[in-house]
């Protein structure tokens, strides 16, 4: 039986040589330091400053230019399918996908992906390419386009563009100077101090990622095992501590990866992070295979799409995961990721997609997303706003305003979700405990749980008062790691 905790602008800086008839698409110092500043630090607006330029921002004209940019493919770094809204979709999802409703930390708003530590994790691989990209909307809009909007704005266009039916976008996200309001989400000394991760891959409350630089779960699997069932838990607890339900969930996942791509085919990786790469003189994320860009990409280090028109917002991921039969192999960036059985598709599915088959939960939605687009739609407009704006925002301008009517102002007085429930949570699993859709009920499993709980607090309750029958009674505090290993 194994027993599982609670899942999981200067251009003097430095210069990138071009030819002359390459200068339109080479990549700009300038921009390249706006969207990652070498110092880690940037000049910003007052909140009164802010405000006033605000007042002047065209909604519809920044949009406007968002969607040409998107459609414009640089050769500094080729955009998958001729298009940068997938990646801008990535943007954005790890911008805000920091938030954790434990204790408040993370989110999108103060731009702090731009600084440490964000901007060094491993799940941010090759985003400063993406700020770099969007850096010229922020220096045509100047203080009346914060980064934090900048942000959203390139992830919900990218989605829009796709065919997604979002409602509402909203500007209004006040910038901050450096990324202080993020140390807590580590990896930091003050994160180790005050929320230490004693396994990184095992991380618990208040911590939201299992893993410490990861936005959400191990795409591998928990501890980069492929078994989905334990993804499962991971999936459950990392959503659930950002404020999402099954649902919504559910939604992100196959609204996530109903567009772009994974990039693994470096096994290599990525090359160094803003921080180590800054300290030697060197550019972040050049990778380590060949050119670093296009074929040679690695981010994450899995390779392929998850559906067959990558730039198109439909439901297929949710029909493919369910009818098709999916094994895990080595991918060519050397992990464990799942193909369909017996086919040459290139399609692909991480372990934390089969995981969505390995819950009833999961699978019920699962089934609804694949038989009901308007479900879907309706599921993942509500998580999107969840995640991009309810949650993690920061300070909103005094004037903040929408594309679709009068900005919320209960947005100004967001309440954090109710997460106490993962607190000390713990999973057990054993061969004959199936939470597959064909198992169990998700009651009758935390039942049995919890009964198997007891009986292990038994059994090491009449250990422990074994070995200390010579020593006067007194509480005895040990491990579960320990008492597992035991």
């Amino acid at each position: 039986m194994s027993f599982m905790a609670k899942l999981v602008c200067l251009a003097s800086l430095w210069m990138i040589p071009v030819s002359a008839g390459e200068e339109a698409d080479a990549l700009s110092a300038a921009d390249l330091d706006a969207g990652t500043p070498k110092k880690n630090s940037a000049d910003i607006p007052s909140k009164e400053e802010y405000e006033t330029a605000l007042k002047s921002l065209d909604m519809e004209a920044v949009k406007k230019d968002m969607k040409e940019l998107l459609a414009d493919s640089k050769d500094f770094w080729p955009a998958d399918f001729g298009n940068y809204g997938p990646f801008m979709v990535r943007l954005a999802w790890h911008c805000s996908g920091s938030y954790r409703g434990s204790d408040g930390v993370g989110g999108c708003g103060g731009g702090r992906q731009r600084f440490e530590p964000e901007r060094s994790w491993p799940d941010n691989t090759n985003l400063d390419k993406a700020r770099a990209l969007v850096a010229p909307l922020k220096q045509k809009y100047g203080h009346a386009l914060s980064w934090g909007d900048l942000f959203i704005l390139a992830g919900t266009t990218g989605l829009r563009d796709a065919g997604a039916p979002l409602k509402q976008m909203c500007f209004g996200r006040v910038d901050e100077a450096h990324g202080k309001k993020s140390e807590l989400l580590g990896p930091t000394a003050l994160q180790a101090e005050t929320h230490p991760c004693k396994v990184n891959g095992k991380c618990k409350y208040p911590l939201g990622d299992t893993t410490l630089g990861l936005v959400y779960v191990n795409p591998e699997g928990s501890m980069a095992v492929p078994d989905p069932k334990l993804s499962s838990f991971d999936i459950r607890q990392t959503f659930g501590i950002m404020g999402h339900s099954d649902k919504n969930t559910v939604a992100l996942i196959g609204g996530g990866h109903a567009v772009g791509k994974g990039h693994g085919a470096c096994p290599k990786g990525g090359g160094l992070s803003p921080k180590d790469a800054y300290e030697k003189g060197e550019r972040p994320w050049q990778g380590e295979c060949g050119t670093g860009k296009g074929k040679d990409t690695a981010t994450a280090g899995f390779e392929g799409a998850w559906t067959t028109n990558p730039l198109k917002w439909d439901n297929e991921y949710f029909k493919n995961l369910l009818d098709k039969e999916w094994e895990k192999f080595k991918g060519p960036g050397g992990h464990w990721q799942w193909r369909i059985k017996g086919s040459d598709s290139k399609l692909m599915r991480l372990t934390s997609d089969i995981a969505l088959l390995h819950d009833d939960e999961y699978t019920k939605y699962v089934k609804v997303f694949a038989d009901d687009m308007d479900a879907f739609n309706s599921a993942f407009d509500e998580a999107w706003f969840d995640l991009t704006t309810k949650y993690g925002s920061g300070t909103w301008a005094d004037n903040a305003k929408c594309d679709n009517g009068e900005f919320p102002e209960s947005l100004r007085h967001v309440e954090l979700p109710d997460v106490d429930k993962y607190k000390g949570r713990l999973y057990m699993l054993q061969d004959d405990l199936d939470v597959s859709s064909n198992g169990p009920s998700s009651s009758t499993v935390m039942l049995a749980a919890f009964a198997a709980c007891l009986l292990v607090g038994v059994v090491i309750s009449v250990a422990l008062k074994h070995r200390s029958q010579k020593r006067d009674a007194e509480f005895v505090e040990v491990p579960y790691e320990e008492v597992i290993s035991e």
